[in-house]
């Protein structure tokens, strides 16, 4: 089974490792590569696609920033994405082209797996792209108290927050100078940027906002300790690390492509966040 995944600045992605492993204990061989590119528009990754089908692909995942791209040009969404506006994980070797996004799937897992806390209370999360958008679904599933969005792409913000409110998702966006007292005031931080990646240093949340919440998740996971996450240790809040979601959207992703469940403990110790 050939697999791979599109994106940029993915070289260091453990995404084939990840895959490739979880073949062998399935016993499905399977192969994994990377596609880092930059693509010019939707029908570039149309054309991409459609030369990978040539060549044999099973299907792909797709990662920042082509996932909405990929929500436009897919025909068919799996019924759990219909609303997200973004896919991650595709299946290329039919006559249409079938998406679905496992980011959502998997932060729900790693949410549950990570806070003992049933339900996320009030979250700030900054990004509203692709994996802002699953991650935003997600909480919607886990009874979201209210979800506050900040992002500098005003088209992105308002498109998400009306998908989510059209979904029942109780949320508002906020601005700049909002970002210190509102997140004071949640129970959670999310991060759904690129800030943190190993190209894009930095801290997504400052220590003057990293103050009394029980829960924060990086969506970053090279590295996988972040400066956001350091913060966030030094407090001992419950944790979510971009690796986390990583794991689980890369076993609900292997799932679609070889139709038949798998278990995620099976990888337990067997992929390092390092």
């Amino acid at each position: 089974m050939k697999l791979g995944l599109i994106g940029q600045h993915i070289q260091k992605s453990k995404s084939p490792q990840l895959h490739e492993l979880l073949g062998q204990k399935l016993n499905i061989n399977t192969t994994y590569e990377l596609f880092d590119c930059e693509l010019d528009n939707e029908q570039a990754l149309l054309a991409l696609l459609n030369e990978l089908k040539q060549r044999g692909y099973r299907g792909v995942n797709v990662t920042h920033p082509y996932k909405v791209w990929a929500w436009n040009i897919v025909q068919r969404k799996f019924k759990t994405s219909e609303r997200l506006g973004a896919l991650n994980t595709l299946l290329i070797d039919g006559d249409t082209l079938r998406g679905t996004n496992t980011d959502c799937s998997g932060f729900v897992r790693a949410y549950r797996k990570a806070c003992p806390m049933p339900k996320p209370g009030k979250v700030l999360m900054k990004g509203a792209g692709g994996v802002g958008r699953a991650i935003a679904f997600g909480l919607g599933q886990l009874e979201v108290e209210h979800l506050y969005i900040y992002d500098e792409q005003p088209a992105s913000l308002q498109a998400l927050l009306s998908d989510l409110q059209q979904a029942g998702v109780p949320c508002s966006a906020i601005h700049a100078q909002e970002l210190t007292s509102c997140a004071r005031a949640c129970d959670g931080l999310v991060n759904a940027t690129p800030v943190g990646h190993y190209t894009t240093p930095g801290a997504a949340f400052t220590p003057e906002q990293v103050q009394q919440q029980r829960w924060v998740f990086d969506a970053v996971y090279t590295p996988v300790k972040t400066e956001f996450i350091a913060l966030a240790q030094q407090q001992d809040m419950s944790v979510i690390s971009g690796f986390e979601l990583f794991i689980h959207q890369g076993v609900d992703a292997y799932e679609h492509f070889a139709d038949c469940p798998v278990d995620s403990e099976t990888l337990r110790g067997e992929i390092s966040a390092e």
